[in-house]
């Protein structure tokens, strides 16, 4: 087996043991047993957007980055990426325990620790470690560092349970809050995209930073057209 294979293939049975854990030891794999544990509406394991990225997204980017970007890296930097990595999913962990105020599979203020918390921090520590390795690699074209940008926009959209908001408001589940209604999600999606911009401007120069801009733009006025147009279409026809 190829080192990017068996980087994707580990990643993914690290996300199936967390889901595994969710379903058999925190029991809120489904919506179901989130509501029969908790008795109020929150996001599951199996609807939560991050960790369908963290299984189909990222294993093939970041195996592809390691496979071609590599053998660039030093100790010195794996270790201060390392670093790096554990530091931001400690602050993502800690926003979490103190201002999520809904049922959340990776933490939220009445659940502070579980055992898929402590898998999913081993991976996101690492992928964060890896993201840096990507953006202070040497020689990183416009291509990659505006494709890379994009993926992990994306998933971070997805994890942020935009798709999952939008899905609600026309289906109206009984167990899924509204999670477009925080004033926060617009400055942290605008936060997340504008971060992205600078590392892909740091990594291969303007150009590529310039193409993730744009991108992030077309993302969010479709999304703005999807989250307000939409609903009054759907309400016109009714």
């Amino acid at each position: 087996m190829g080192v990017g294979l068996s980087i994707i293939v580990g990643s993914m049975a690290l996300v199936v043991l967390e889901a595994l854990a969710s379903y058999y030891l925190s029991q809120n794999f489904w919506p179901s047993q989130v509501m029969t544990r908790w008795g109020r509406p929150g996001i599951s394991f199996f609807a939560h957007g991050g960790m369908w990225g963290d299984f189909f997204l990222l294993p093939t980017l970041l195996a592809w980055v390691i496979v071609k970007y590599g053998p660039s890296w030093n100790i010195k930097m794996i270790m201060i990426m390392g670093m790096v990595g554990l530091l931001v999913t400690l602050g993502n962990h800690l926003l979490l325990i103190f201002t999520q105020k809904i049922p959340d599979p990776l933490g939220w203020q009445e659940e502070w620790w579980s055992v898929p918390i402590a898998l999913h921090f081993v991976y996101m520590s690492t992928y964060v470690a890896l993201a840096g390795l990507f953006y202070f690699s040497p020689g990183v074209s416009i291509k990659d560092a505006a494709i890379v940008s994009v993926v992990l926009g994306i998933h971070m959209v997805f994890g942020t349970h935009v798709p999952l908001g939008i899905l609600n408001q026309w289906n109206n589940w009984d167990w899924c809050p509204d999670l477009l209604a925080s004033d926060v999600l617009p400055y942290l999606l605008t936060g997340i995209w504008s971060a992205l911009v600078v590392l892909a401007s740091m990594a291969a120069g303007p150009l590529a930073g310039s193409l993730v801009g744009i991108l992030a733009i077309g993302l969010a006025t479709a999304g703005w057209a999807v989250v307000r147009i939409i609903p009054i279409l759907f309400a016109t026809l009714k």
